[in-house]
């Protein structure tokens, strides 16, 4: 697992930062997890997406949002794509884990998650890390690493960006 602050420059990311705040960005309402924990209250497995890439036997997609993100894209320099959303989650009067779980059960590939905004929430990971919600932050992982999103209690929302992808390890992002 690596940790990278300030992942962007600070002008793009606030570029893409403001194109998913605005009020025209496109969401969707969706579940969090399609199959909860029984401790989860089906009111706090409710989140809004946008799905920017998606590639599988099945299907092809690619959103016409998807040039905000090409920078990270970019940088992150995948071998191949496999999914790219982001997630946002209302504030809560408590932190709520979602349930640990897998984006992806394809062999090889990894995680990378992106905070677009500063809150008390975090990730945590099966093995008891914890990694902060913190703008312009990335954590990149194995996707055979079981973890869970927290909502936050101090801001209006937690906005996270999930990346699951194959990388050439050797010459990924650093």
């Amino acid at each position: 697992m690596v940790v990278l602050d300030d992942f962007l420059d600070t002008h793009v990311f606030l570029s893409i930062k403001l194109g998913i705040e605005a009020e025209s960005f496109p969401w969707e309402r969706s579940m969090i997890l399609k199959d909860p924990p029984a401790h989860l209250d089906p009111a706090d497995n409710v989140q809004h997406i946008h799905g920017f890439y998606l590639k599988n036997k099945k299907a092809m997609f690619v959103s016409r949002q998807f040039e905000l993100i090409r920078p990270i894209v970019d940088k992150l320099a995948p071998t191949d794509l496999i999914k790219v959303k982001v997630n946002r989650t209302v504030r809560r009067d408590r932190h709520i884990e979602s349930g640990m779980h897998l984006d992806t059960q394809q062999f090889g590939a990894c995680t990378a998650i992106f905070y677009i905004n500063t809150n008390n929430g975090y990730t945590l990971f099966a093995s008891g890390r914890r990694v902060n919600s913190v703008a312009n932050r990335m954590v990149i992982f194995d996707s055979s690493a079981p973890h869970t999103g927290v909502s936050c209690t101090d801001t209006n929302f937690r906005l996270v960006m999930n990346f699951n992808m194959f990388i050439n390890k050797e010459n990924g992002p650093s």
